[in-house]
């Protein structure tokens, strides 16, 4: 990977619908160029896909939580994580360390889907205890990767 690589990732992370012309225009490349460029990059796995991002309270999803989650230490994992992919409110879950395993990121309509989904979490998947934490405003200018030096 080189410097104009690394710019074509940019440009990407700030705009990932951008047309291939518009890209080469950008890094300073031909068209032909810049798009053997990408195809390296995804076939080199760099680049895994292209996402949209989602302004969930247009779509009605106005209140946002993180969501720790002490599972048992006897879990399926797999299963666990299958289960927990299928719920609406999460948008994001990750394993991490410290007491509580378990991290998600929650957008619910209101308290109460978030109580259902908490409700959820020790009934159905069998969480030993939750935190929840309010998401009162998120800083700008994510998502996007390191540097790649």
């Amino acid at each position: 990977m080189d410097i104009i690589d690394r710019r074509i990732i940019g440009e990407l992370e700030l705009d990932g619908r951008m047309s291939t012309t518009l890209l080469a225009s950008r890094v300073s490349l031909s068209v032909s160029a810049t798009s053997e460029r990408l195809r390296r990059l995804r076939e080199s796995g760099l680049i895994k896909r292209f996402s949209v991002v989602v302004d969930h309270t247009m779509a009605g999803r106005t209140l946002e939580a993180i969501v720790d989650v002490l599972m048992p230490p006897t879990v399926d994992t797999a299963a666990t994580d299958a289960a927990i992919a299928a719920l609406d409110p999460v948008i994001n879950a990750v394993h991490v360390t410290g007491r509580y395993g378990l991290q998600l990121r929650v957008v619910a309509r209101d308290v109460a889907e978030l109580d259902q989904l908490l409700t959820t979490l020790h009934e159905e998947i069998g969480s030993e205890e939750t935190n929840t934490t309010l998401v009162l405003r998120t800083v700008d200018g994510f998502p996007r990767s390191v540097k790649l030096s």
